[in-house]
């Protein structure tokens, strides 16, 4: 397993993604990964969340180490203040994130690179 910040075979792409309304406080952001390498570039949030993979599937990775692979149907739950990425493994990957906003505030997630 590589890490892709060293690997110049992977892709980054910019945050392309599908926003939902705010749905009882939980806030949704679905991405879909096309083509295998493609990789949801390294960020933070200030809370926990979870993803899920739909479609597809993925290489998380967790503070610079890798956390696993993880095929549709998933759920790969993230800590807050955890730098975090993926990366696509197959072609037509489809994640979704889940951010619970209830008593943060928050219109929607803060992101740090």
């Amino acid at each position: 397993m590589t890490n892709p910040e060293i690997n110049p075979n992977y892709k980054q792409i910019p945050l392309d993604y599908v926003e939902f309304n705010e749905v009882d406080d939980i806030w949704i952001r679905a991405y879909r990964l096309e083509k295998a390498k493609t990789v949801i570039s390294q960020h933070v949030h200030e809370h926990d969340h979870a993803t899920i993979v739909s479609c597809g599937t993925v290489e998380a990775w967790q503070d610079g180490e890798i956390l696993g692979q993880y095929a549709a149907p998933a759920v790969i739950t993230i800590p807050a203040g955890k730098k975090h990425h993926f990366i696509a493994l197959t072609d037509d990957v489809v994640l979704c994130c889940l951010h619970n906003l209830r008593g943060t505030g928050l219109e929607s997630p803060k992101i740090k690179e």
